[in-house]
């Protein structure tokens, strides 16, 4: 597998997830780098299985959709529902 290049953009966010999930207030930095990995590789996966039957160039909500709609994944795909409402409903607010 490639070397990503994403080191670093999700620690400031996986240090407070971390922390709000019952870790230390500053969790070490290691066991931080290992949980990016872990979260990069899944983007990654979820991305080029939405991807794979498509050979599209861009993704769009119907692919993470249908990559979701697996049972083990519904309590993703329900968030995902959830987060996507919420947007909006914060569109129609502003309007």
């Amino acid at each position: 597998r490639k070397q990503s290049n994403f080191k670093g953009l999700f620690t400031k966010e996986l240090r407070s997830l971390m922390y709000g999930f019952g870790d230390d207030r500053n969790p070490a930095n290691d066991t931080v780098n290992v949980m990016e990995e872990i979260l990069v590789e899944y983007i990654a996966d979820i991305c080029q299985t939405a991807l794979a039957p498509t050979r599209k160039s861009r993704l769009s909500i119907e692919d993470f959709r249908r990559v979701l709609s697996r049972p083990a994944d519904a309590k993703k795909l329900a968030r995902m529902e959830e987060l996507l409402f919420m947007q909006e409903d914060i569109k129609r607010a502003r309007a």
